[in-house]
C-alpha cells in the first residue's frame, strides 16, 4: 500500500513537472498555446480530440494530438509547437 501511495505521488510531481515545463516554455515564446494549434482541426474531418500530450523532440516541442476521426479511426496529428504548423499524421496502428 506504502509503495502505491509513493508511485502516485511520484505521477503527480512529474505531472506537475510537465505543466511547469509547459509554462516556460511558453511564456519564453518557445511555444504558441494549445488553443492556435486546436484552431487548426475541423472537427468534421479531424474527429474529436481524445489526447494531446506536449513533447521534447531534440529540443523542439511538438503538440501530439489524438483524434477519434469520423470513421471511428484514432489518428494522431503532431504540429511543431514553436510556429503551429503542422508536421504530420498517423494512423494509431501505423
Amino acid at each position: 500500500m506504502v509503495f502505491t501511495a509513493a508511485l502516485g505521488l511520484n505521477v503527480a510531481a512529474a505531472h506537475a513537472d510537465d505543466h511547469e515545463r509547459a509554462r516556460r516554455a511558453f511564456e519564453a515564446g518557445r511555444i504558441v498555446p494549445l488553443s492556435a494549434v486546436l484552431d487548426r482541426l475541423d472537427p468534421q474531418a479531424d474527429g474529436e480530440v481524445l489526447e494531446v500530450e506536449l513533447e521534447d523532440d531534440d529540443e523542439a516541442f511538438v503538440y501530439e494530438i489524438k483524434l477519434l476521426a469520423p470513421d471511428g479511426r484514432i489518428m494522431e496529428r503532431r504540429f511543431d509547437a514553436h510556429t503551429g504548423e503542422p508536421l504530420g499524421a498517423a494512423r494509431e496502428d501505423d
